[in-house]
């Protein structure tokens, strides 16, 4: 719908930024369907280095790092990986208002920021929230979280927020795009 987006805006989609994750998942590289995704999702977080690419970004970084109340590896530094160099540069270089990134399963829209939560990206995270009657929180409490990309990109001065959709097979399109023109409102203002 690209005649609801301001002129002003421009909106750039990253499909997969862990090809690797993806052909563990799917079976194979390139396109896929939800039908090919297996239902154990969760070595689709790791690069073929075995590393969880959401814990590789230089916000509170740590080489032995969480997700869920799993132990996994940030890396031998920030940034070691080729993923995370790469989608590190672009947004650098692009400058965004706003990176929105969708994860699943666990509904909800998190705002990020390093130490404490960015008031930028709490005021984004409110509206899509609201927008797309997900819950809201200004913060992600459920166990500790270093190395996160939003969080990086928060102490950096671009706000960023965390969509946690309700499953892993649905993309909830229509909530999700009530957010999206939510939060484009909101950065309209």
């Amino acid at each position: 719908q690209p005649r609801l987006l301001p002129d002003r805006f421009t909106i750039t989609i990253i499909p997969v930024a862990n090809p690797d994750g993806l052909a563990r998942v799917v079976g194979h590289a390139g396109r896929f369907t939800p039908d090919e995704v297996s239902d154990v999702t969760a070595p689709g977080r790791f690069n073929a280095n075995d590393v969880d690419l959401n814990r590789n970004w230089d916000c509170n970084w740590s080489p032995t790092a969480r997700w869920r109340d799993v132990t996994v590896s940030g890396g031998r530094a920030p940034f070691s990986e080729p993923e995370t160099l790469v989608l590190r540069d672009y947004i650098t270089a692009a400058q965004p208002a706003v990176v929105v990134f969708w994860h699943s399963a666990a509904p909800g829209v998190f705002a990020a920021g390093c130490d404490e939560p960015d008031a930028a990206s709490v005021a984004l995270a409110r509206a899509y929230a609201q927008g797309a009657g997900y819950p809201f929180a200004s913060a992600f409490t459920a166990y500790t979280v270093t190395g996160d990309a939003g969080d990086w990109l928060a102490a950096r001065g671009i706000p960023s927020i965390t969509v946690e959709l309700n499953n892993r097979r649905d993309t909830d399109w229509a909530q999700n795009l009530a957010g999206v023109h939510a939060l484009l409102a909101e950065l309209a203002q």
